[in-house]
């Protein structure tokens, strides 16, 4: 695992056990929410996170990152789907297991760190693949992926 994912993870992690930390010591209310809900979101969260996971892995092993240029498979979707499992569907998790709005609203902040954080990841592959790279970022989301409104297909 590169160095820049071990960062990141641990650090989101940080923010999580924050938010929560807040909730308890503010004592902030927590979100009531129908059981039978709740647990469908959870399974619905844990599913598309295992699933991302382990999809971007079989598109992109640890072994090849930076030698190769991936844009198939959740990498057609978004630049950084590993990344994206943690952010969204990671926080997600963790939000339903604590029912905690510090957690659920961690999402934001989870989300600037990540942009800040991989801008070295970003610069190494605009460097290495060049206008390749440039064309993904305009066409690919970097953790959510881009929706053309209006487009129309027929070109």
């Amino acid at each position: 695992m590169n160095q820049v994912c071990t960062k990141g993870l641990a650090i989101t992690l940080f923010i999580w056990i924050s938010g929560l930390a807040f909730q308890l010591l503010f004592n902030v209310p927590t979100i009531n929410m129908n059981k039978g809900f709740l647990n469908i979101l959870l399974m619905y969260f844990i599913i598309d996170f295992s699933l991302t996971i382990v999809w971007s892995l079989m598109h992109l092993p640890f072994s090849k990152q930076g030698m190769e240029l991936i844009t198939s498979g959740p990498y057609a979707l978004t630049r950084h789907p590993f990344y994206s499992a943690f952010i969204w569907s990671g926080t997600g998790i963790a939000f339903l297991l604590s029912l905690s709005w510090v957690v659920l609203f961690s999402v934001i902040p989870i989300s600037i760190f990540w942009a800040w954080h991989i801008r070295d990841e970003e610069q190494f592959l605009i460097e290495k693949f060049g206008e390749k790279y440039h064309q993904y970022i305009f066409t690919t989301g970097q953790f959510f992926p881009k929706f053309k409104i209006g487009e129309n297909k027929r070109k």
